[in-house]
């Protein structure tokens, strides 16, 4: 007798990660109860599997998942969509979701840069933190490196000390940098639940784009370049890490975190 596995939403869930089209689509239409279905991931409960797909950046598998009926509007435990997801870990899925009917909401339209958009809500009573997720729309429009949206936000009076320079720091996007610390920013703020500075995050962002200038740019601003995380790392100690794990595969990189070693030493570093 032939015995057939059921489908369930873990088993979908690799599916959707290892980009199985196909798969994933005779699932969702053998099981439609799928699309509804949640799991947990990293600590935070109620996401589908449009969440997971727009989270493993899957075009194909989103669109599959959409018209099967996968619900855009759906919000994880911590009130994320799906876009909002694609924001945070696969901006290159915004055009498709949009396109498939997702809503460009607050926080959508200040990672984007659609300063008109993100006006004409704020103009319609929104407050400068997104009701849904409680988080700053300043650290949206940081997180994107949307420079337009930004400004708006600090024009309206949002707060420049509210994370969003961990979130400019982290995207390398240097104009921002440059801006939050203008406004007002305090360099030596520390994440609340890792301890980071902006300057930790600047270092682990790497060598790439303009990294290197914003830890410049830090340091000249009065970063603490000996502070340490919750778990006793410098920025130093995260330089020379990712030099050695570089080395084995990457000279070029592993030469480029050696350069922010030295500048961190140049600064004042000690091991």
């Amino acid at each position: 007798m032939r015995v057939t596995t059921r489908m369930t939403v873990q088993r979908l869930g690799r599916l959707i990660a290892a980009g199985d089209v196909d798969a994933v689509r005779s699932a969702v239409q053998d099981s439609p109860r799928l699309l509804s279905a949640t799991v947990e991931r990293d600590g935070q409960g109620g996401w589908t599997p449009l969440h997971l797909a727009a989270a493993e950046g899957q075009p194909d598998v989103v669109r599959v998942l959409v018209e099967a009926g996968g619900d855009l509007t759906a919000r994880t435990e911590h009130s994320r969509t799906p876009l909002h997801i694609a924001l945070e870990f696969a901006p290159g899925l915004l055009p498709l979701l949009v396109e498939l009917g997702a809503v460009v909401d607050a926080p959508s339209a200040a990672y984007m840069d659609d300063a008109a958009e993100l006006a004409r809500q704020l103009d319609g009573g929104l407050g400068l933190t997104d009701p849904a997720t409680g988080v700053d729309l300043l650290w949206w429009a940081a997180l994107g490196g949307a420079g337009t949206t930004a400004k708006l936000l600090l024009d309206r009076g949002a707060d420049a000390d509210g994370g969003a320079l961990h979130a400019a720091a982290e995207g390398a996007w240097l104009g921002l940098v440059r801006m939050l610390l203008d406004a007002g920013a305090d360099v030596n703020r520390r994440d609340p639940d890792t301890g980071r500075t902006p300057l930790h995050v600047a270092v682990a962002a790497g060598p790439e784009r303009d990294a290197p200038e914003i830890v410049r740019v830090l340091l000249d601003a009065g970063a603490d370049v000996n502070a340490t995380t919750n778990d006793g790392a410098s920025a130093l100690d995260i330089s020379r890490v990712a030099a050695a794990r570089s080395r084995r595969s990457d000279a070029g990189r592993a030469t480029g975190n050696d350069a922010l070693a030295d500048l961190l030493v140049s600064h004042g570093a000690t091991d």
